[in-house]
């Protein structure tokens, strides 16, 4: 079964039947922000810790399958059907729909054409900045007027994987959500810099903060109340479980194409006016694709290889490289396999990717072999996990035990 191809031009991979059998996900971020994101837009953002600093949530080895994520809800609010730009979560037919992703570096690219109107979603982080960037066009490729309700939506996590999943009386009560001037805030009450925004490049018509009151009972990311009702309610509490979804009605002429940019980062309300004032500049969010472009251009052209086989040089020119690399900003621990229930540097997991990026990656190459120096323990044998814990004592896992470090101080 064929469900895509590999865009060696634009170093994409490019998934034409969305409907895979299990998830093929790509990482957003080069530096401290990170979003693990799949081919429906399911997925979780985090930062600096997969485990202690979610901002989104996300539920691994659930039914269905990848939730939640970064969605982009559209609504014809003259016949009242609505679907999403992926093609998740609402999940309309295949054979009434065309969608599509693209996976490139640091960047994904959802795609659908339904109804007369051809959406696009790029979801990405730049460099310098702790945001994410949902680039959104709409098109209305029919012959008619279009009213059209654009709605946004992600679930805000407890920032504490284990918090996300346990000891509800505590969890509900230590988070809130507030609306003003355009951006929702998530305040972590018991952190001292427990904050995320959320905002747009455009001035809502509506917004909920409150994920039971935007999805409403019994119901899931499929069908959510808000979106069926064409209409966001309100809602914002200093407790509950939090979400982030601005409403934009808008209308489009036959063959009108619209642009908006919706921003879910990290920080207070006052950061997310600093970025909104930044990109909603749209000029300044192609700087941005541009910056990535070249930061992973620089790493590529310090070694390719040409061989008789195209997929080998596909492989190892683009992918090897690229999945390398993240590996070791990110470590192995944040996927949707280890979906950030612990965190630290596997032994050989580490050793196997500084060995690919010496060329690409030189620092970090060197910091890696550095701390797996430090993961060695005096009987001779390196731990198989450990943790670097700043200035104190690696805490290592030796088989089913936990080891403390003897001679192997983690500066």
């Amino acid at each position: 079964m064929r469900y895509g191809y590999f865009d060696n031009e634009r170093r994409e991979y490019v998934i034409e039947k969305v409907d895979l059998p299990t998830s093929w996900t790509n990482y957003l971020g080069v530096e401290d922000t990170c979003v693990v994101v799949n081919h429906t837009a399911g997925g979780y953002m985090f930062y600096k810790t997969q485990e202690y600093h979610r901002i989104t949530r996300f539920r691994g080895n659930s039914i269905p399958m990848d939730r939640p994520g970064h969605y982009v809800y559209l609504r014809d609010n003259e016949t009242q059907d609505y679907w999403s730009i992926s093609w998740q979560p609402v999940g309309k037919p295949l054979e009434q729909a065309n969608y599509t992703c693209r996976h490139g570096m640091s960047y994904s690219v959802y795609e659908c054409e339904y109804s007369g109107i051809k959406a696009s979603q790029k979801l990405s982080v730049p460099m310098g900045d702790a945001v994410e960037l949902w680039d959104v066009t709409l098109e209305n490729k029919s012959d008619k007027v279009r009213n059209l309700g654009i709605f946004s939506y992600a679930e805000f996590s407890f920032h504490h994987i284990m918090i996300d999943n346990q000891n509800f009386q505590m969890s509900m009560y230590c988070a809130g959500s507030s609306y003003e001037d355009g951006i929702i805030e998530h305040d972590l009450f018991y952190e001292e810099f427990g904050f995320q925004y959320f905002t747009a490049s455009f001035e809502p018509d509506g917004y909920d903060c409150l994920r039971d009151q935007f999805i409403g009972l019994y119901r899931t990311e499929d069908n959510p109340i808000a979106v069926e009702n064409g209409k966001c309610s309100g809602s914002a509490e200093l407790g509950n479980n939090h979400c982030a979804s601005l409403q934009k009605n808008i209308v489009l002429q036959p063959g009108e194409k619209v642009r908006m940019v919706f921003m879910l980062g990290e920080g207070n309300r006052d950061t997310g006016r600093k970025i909104r004032d930044k990109y909603g500049d749209f000029q300044n969010v192609d700087a941005a694709y541009g910056k990535l472009h070249d930061f992973w251009q620089d790493k590529f052209d310090k070694l390719q290889i040409r061989t008789p086989n195209e997929g080998m040089n596909t492989l190892i020119n683009t992918w090897t490289l690229y999945q390398s690399e993240i590996n070791v900003m990110f470590s192995r621990f944040a996927s949707f396999i280890e979906v950030g229930g612990r965190t630290g540097l596997g032994y050989r997991d580490t050793a196997q990717d500084a060995m690919t990026i010496p060329h690409s990656n030189p620092g970090m190459c060197k910091k890696r072999i550095v701390q797996l120096m430090k993961g060695l323990v005096s009987e001779g044998y390196g731990l198989h996990l450990f943790q670097q814990r700043g200035s104190g004592i690696c805490k290592g896992n030796r088989g089913n035990g936990v080891l403390r470090g003897k001679s192997h101080l983690c500066r």
